[in-house]
């Protein structure tokens, strides 16, 4: 991988926030503005502002950037922090309101994945996903948010979201989905299970206790949410860290066979043990979190990491600087530059990957006839 000295600082400076530790001072000396004015790009890339501004206080402050910077740093990180508070206040309220409901429902992802952060309100977030497990609340909450005039979008495949004071709501009829029959088939069946024998777990967040998915299957869908992205667009550094730092916070009571056997069925090791390494080579994982072989060498990890890089979060640095004359126009410039990534990435998840053009297609369709 061609790692330039921007992109080392600031792996160097998320490392140091995520695992708590004091930043390398000798990879900072005679560090200039412009290179400061780099690693503040690449952490607004990537969705990593506050935490950034955490591997930044670590050092002496004589290595610290000029006024200007930190400043910009600040408030962007305090921006991050109001913004969290106000979710978490909001999924509160959401609670409430569907407790009211009868609509119990379980927190995917966002204020959940930064509960496991080392300050939470750093994780910078953007919605509320709330799969809606029983039968029959799915639809229950959308009307709800409908009764209340709130402005909702059109129907996803798996998913309705809605705007709630400000915040981004997606009512989940699916935890998610992959757009290939063997495997959501296979998906429904596993949550049946869990919601059948209520397997679910709780956590506290800012003094509201949320449902989330077991362990070994919460690892998986995050994971699984992060190939996803990947193979579509690309996935920004800060979903790797969501999934390296869950396991780091879970991996001791998770039932390990339990958490293999998904992987495998859904045909997904290999892609775990690349990701994995590219978070043992480059952020400073412990190998020993993960249930897997780790190889820092494998072919495909600097490839990844190359890829997060150029593709900011979620992949969305694609669009950058790009003018479309039409949604449908957009659409068809995501189709083309899926489909010729494939031809790096496939071999990392066959099953996956071998019908993608198809699949784009066909889960366009169903959204236009809905």
């Amino acid at each position: 991988m061609n790692m330039n000295r921007a992109k080392t600082l600031f792996l160097e400076l998320l490392s140091a926030a995520i695992w708590e530790r004091t930043a390398d001072s000798q990879l900072f000396e005679s560090v200039d503005g412009n290179l400061w004015e780099q690693v503040c790009e690449l952490a607004i890339d990537q969705k990593v502002v506050a935490l950034i501004f955490d591997g930044v206080l670590s050092l002496p402050a004589e290595l610290h950037p000029e006024k200007k910077i930190i400043f910009k740093l600040h408030l962007q990180s305090e921006s991050i922090k109001r913004t969290n508070n106000r979710i978490n206040n909001v999924l509160k309220k959401l609670s409430a309101e569907y407790e009211k409901l009868g609509c119990p429902f379980v927190l995917l992802k966002g204020p959940a994945n930064a509960f496991f952060y080392p300050n939470p309100l750093h994780r910078t977030t953007g919605d509320i996903d709330a799969f809606l497990y029983q039968k029959g609340d799915y639809q229950k909450a959308n009307n709800w948010a409908r009764s209340k005039g709130l402005e909702i979008e059109p129907e996803n495949i798996h998913h309705q979201a809605f705007k709630y004071e400000g915040v981004l709501i997606e009512n989940h009829k699916w935890v998610s989905y992959f757009g290939i029959r063997k495997f959501d088939k296979l998906l429904e069946q596993k949550v049946d299970e869990i919601n059948a024998s209520n397997e679910f777990l709780s956590i506290d967040i800012d003094g509201v206790e949320v449902k989330t998915l077991p362990h070994e299957f919460n690892a998986f869908f995050l994971f699984q949410h992060i190939f996803h992205h990947f193979i579509h667009l690309g996935v920004g550094i800060r979903q790797l860290c969501d999934w390296v730092l869950f396991f780091d916070r879970y991996s001791s009571l998770m039932d390990k066979d339990a958490f293999m056997r998904l992987a495998i069925e859904f045909e997904l090791l290999y892609g775990m043990q690349i990701f994995a390494s590219v978070a043992v080579k480059y952020l400073g994982a412990n190998p020993s979190i993960f249930p897997f072989a780790i190889n820092t060498e494998d072919e495909y990890v600097d490839m990844v990491m190359d890829d997060i890089f150029s593709g900011g979060s979620f992949g969305y640095a694609i669009f950058q600087n790009k003018r479309f004359r039409t949604s449908l126009h957009r659409k068809w410039y995501s189709f083309r530059y899926s489909s010729k990534r494939l031809r790096r990435i496939h071999k990392i998840a066959p099953s996956h990957t071998a019908n993608l053009p198809l699949n784009k297609v066909m889960t366009n369709i169903k959204i236009l006839f809905k």
